[in-house]
């Protein structure tokens, strides 16, 4: 399990809430279907365009190692180990698969590759990654392969290396329509799972607690999913984890949660108050919500990214909340749940359709409650395609 700022539930709490708590299962006909997973030509048609890519930036080759980047590449979503597996695609040649010996009949059946070279444990695979590169000069390093890694091939390779991130970026900031579907399927279970968690909230519980019942939830949709939780002043915390807080009435409860469908994230944040909700905290919620709608607006094609932030912060400093929005609009999501663009003061890289992001406003109260309100959007010529469904109301659960 890939850990992340919200994997941050203990198993023993995980064990009592479902010993306290049970769930009735849901039913198979109210589980949303999964899209179908990308054929393997997909990835044949990325690596064409990697090596391309490649190629206009005077790279011989690229180097990727355990990562987001070479399940992109190679539909092989693995952890990286010191065992050392890696693909070396030729920018004029095959696409490699280096693994050891004991792992070779596995990524056979699951790599989208040319060739696998196994290594034995007693052979060294930076040698003969090497050996692969020998005809190349300059070689792109994917941006996340280990250090040690790297100064080890630069050892053994005499030729350059060189950062391939800008590489990989500019290809994965634009998603097609199937990497927009399983994003879209990724925030509707996200959306599921924190509505079917409201209604299993009662007082006194504690934020770990609804946590657990959370990625209980996930698991009945058929997917790995998280949270942070938080209730009343905790809430004030932008990404404050679950704690033993317990709920009372008229506490803020703020979700933020994602899963993935197919390798692709969702990043959903919902703000409900149990029980009653106070004049400030319904003043609050509807400046962030008008403030999510601006920065909507203001998402489409050819815009820059802080332009749109600051359309949605306009919103909160003219109702004199300014200095209470703490965090960038929002990032772009996929197989990272944060990646390129950035919805953020300074970039001024103007957004293309296809590219997917979060639009997350924010009002934090230092000591009161925090309000944010995200959802995930698909940048188009025209409106912005939610790929997450907007709740335009303070929700009122308990």
């Amino acid at each position: 399990m890939t850990v992340t700022r919200r994997t941050l539930i203990s198993v023993a709490g995980a064990a009592l809430t479902a010993a306290a708590l049970p769930s009735p299962p849901m039913e198979a006909a109210s589980v949303p279907a999964l899209p179908p997973p990308l054929p393997p030509e997909a990835f044949r048609e990325r690596q064409a365009k990697l090596r391309a890519a490649a190629k206009e930036r005077r790279l011989g080759a690229l180097f990727v190692t355990p990562s987001t980047n070479l399940a992109y590449a190679a539909d092989l979503a693995i952890q990286g180990s010191e065992r050392l597996t890696a693909l070396v695609l030729l920018a004029d040649g095959p696409a490699i698969l280096v693994t050891p010996n004991f792992e070779e009949a596995n990524h056979r059946r699951s790599a989208v590759v040319d060739e696998v070279k196994p290594w034995k444990e007693d052979e060294d695979p930076i040698a003969l990654c090497a050996k692969l590169l020998e005809g190349a000069k300059t070689v792109g390093v994917e941006g996340s392969t280990p250090y040690q890694t790297v100064v080890r091939l630069g050892t053994a390779f005499p030729g350059t290396l060189e950062d391939a991130t800008p590489v990989f970026d500019a290809l994965r900031r634009v998603k097609s329509k199937e990497e927009q579907a399983f994003i879209r399927s990724a925030a509707e279970r996200t959306i599921l799972a924190i509505a079917a968690t409201h209604q299993r909230i009662r007082k006194g519980m504690t934020e770990r607690q609804v946590a657990d019942i959370l990625s209980e939830e996930y698991t009945k949709l058929g997917v790995h999913g998280d949270g942070l939780v938080q209730f009343g002043p905790s809430s004030a915390f932008p990404h404050g984890g679950p704690q033993e807080r317990r709920l009372d009435t008229g506490d803020v409860v703020l979700i933020d949660s994602g899963c993935k469908v197919r390798g692709y994230n969702s990043d959903v944040t919902r703000t409900a108050v149990f029980r009653s909700a106070s004049d400030e905290v319904r003043k609050v919620h509807d400046v962030v919500e008008r403030a999510q709608t601006a920065g909507i607006a203001a998402l489409k094609a050819g815009a820059i990214p802080e332009e749109v932030d600051r359309a949605a912060r306009k919103v909160i400093e003219d109702a004199g909340y300014g200095q209470f929005f703490l965090h960038r609009l929002g990032h772009g999501l996929g197989m990272d749940g944060h990646e390129s663009p950035y919805l953020v003061h300074g970039n001024q890289t103007p957004l293309v359709a296809g590219n997917t992001v979060t639009v997350e406003p924010g009002i934090y109260m230092p000591g009161k409650f925090g309000v944010r309100i995200e959802d995930d959007y698909a940048v188009t010529a025209g409106v912005a395609d939610g790929l997450s469904e907007r709740l335009l109301e303070l929700d009122v659960i308990g």
